[in-house]
């Protein structure tokens, strides 16, 4: 990554401080808020845990990173500059550059979720990478899919479109909600195996209930029994330490627009050894049959400013250091998750010592806020219209959950403020 397109040298020591993009140093959080944090809460992440880092709107409480993320104000910088390059020059970007350039920016993604760089591709989303692997795979009529049922909405659908095209069969397993360990969860998925099962699709951590699952067991479980293996790992990066290739599945997609920041539209598919030869894009283009690389590099004419831009976004959290941003947003949901729990007087949805989290947390609706809103649709829009506050609230085997996001820009206070709004929403 040449110099123009690096991280601002100011943001390059480990630990050095932070400043606005107006070059004001950031000042440390104020004391006070929504009440003061409770006891276990997790301290910030001194001034580098400061939203002004970020271009949040902070008229409002914004607890719904999983969803959609925000770009820091500097990754966001980096990612003009990329598309500046190439309105100047396009011929010389896109027609003689960008081979080079994306695989420098492949080889950076590579190293920071461990997968080999020339079987790692990006794609749009980790939607586009789950379609482009299924659309690679040779069906027969009868073949079998087995799903956890907290398969994220969009892969679900993909598998009812090739059940309608391709008549294979859907199964989803179910898990216990609340889920109380891992082992339950490889348990479930190993005897949900058939005769028929060709794939499986495991969540690396759930949209709908955050839980993480324990890929890695299932993955070796799975392929003993002959079964493929395509983790969507939409969260985890930057969420999770992540070692694809130790993994061991047959695929691996994931966002890095979530937790790692990048630009909208930033994700990678990662494949074995076994299908590098077998799995292309979606898009077919003039590099067809050229290798999984060369197709990856060139899926027609788009914008490949948020690719190139994964790096920066990658360094930016990178000067914190990773482990300890993963550990100080784990420590935040898992602390998020106890007290707002022990607030509301509701029972844990996930082990209480944070063991199946990352950086989000499932807290449960009390049943006396639920009977006052027709729908979860209602309380979310009342908690964003009464009280400012942006967060899911999900309906998940017939219960109501909350789902809390914890990145550097969320503090107590932010959690805080939802502890004492929710019992007061009015619809």
């Amino acid at each position: 990554m040449s110099p123009r397109h690096a991280v601002p040298s100011e943001f390059a020591p480990a630990f050095g401080p932070a400043h606005r993009p107006d070059g004001a140093s950031i000042p440390g959080r104020a004391s006070g808020g929504a009440g003061a944090p409770t006891q276990g809460a997790v301290e910030p992440f001194d001034a580098l845990a400061a939203p002004e880092l970020f271009p949040l709107d902070r008229s409002y409480t914004f607890l719904n990173h999983g969803s959609f993320g925000s770009v820091p104000h500097e990754v966001a910088a980096v990612a003009r500059r990329w598309r500046e390059d190439i309105e100047a020059r396009p011929i010389e970007m896109l027609d003689r550059r960008l081979d080079g350039l994306l695989r420098d920016a492949v080889r950076e993604v590579a190293r920071f979720v461990g997968s080999t760089p020339s079987r790692t591709g990006f794609v749009v989303n980790a939607t586009e990478g789950v379609h482009a692997f299924l659309r690679s795979i040779r069906w027969k009529a009868g073949d079998e899919v087995i799903v956890l049922d907290q398969v994220y909405n969009a892969m679900r659908q993909q598998l009812l479109r090739l059940v309608e095209e391709e008549g294979i069969v859907l199964r989803e397993v179910a898990l216990p909600w609340p889920v109380d360990s891992g082992d339950s969860i490889v348990a479930l998925v190993e005897a949900a195996v058939g005769e028929r099962t060709r794939l499986a699709i495991i969540d690396h951590v759930a949209s709908p209930t955050a839980v993480v699952m324990p890929v890695a067991p299932i993955v070796e479980r799975l392929r003993v029994r002959g079964v493929v293996v395509l983790v969507d790992g939409a969260h985890a990066p930057g969420s999770l330490p992540l070692a694809v290739d130790a993994i061991g599945a047959d695929a691996y997609v994931a966002n890095l627009h979530k937790w790692p920041c990048a630009p909208k539209g930033c994700a990678f598919l990662a494949v074995g050894a076994d299908w590098h030869d077998r799995v292309r894009p979606l898009a077919t283009s003039h590099r067809f049959r050229e290798g999984f690389a060369r197709e990856f590099d060139w899926q027609g004419t788009r914008d490949p400013s948020p690719w190139l831009t994964a790096p920066a976004a990658i360094a930016f959290f990178e000067r914190f250091g990773w482990p300890r941003v993963r550990a100080r947003n784990h420590a935040m949901a898992a602390w998020a998750q106890r007290m707002l729990a022990e607030s509301w007087g509701v029972a844990p949805l996930t082990p209480a010592d944070g063991s199946l989290l990352a950086s989000m947390a499932p807290v449960a609706v009390p049943e006396r806020v639920r009977a006052r809103f027709p729908s979860v649709r209602a309380l979310q829009a009342a908690l964003y219209g009464r009280h400012r506050i942006e967060i899911p609230v999900i309906e998940w085997r017939d219960r109501w959950h909350v789902r809390v996001s914890c990145h550097l820009h969320v503090r107590e206070a932010d959690v805080l403020v939802l502890r004492d709004a929710l019992p007061d929403a009015v619809p």
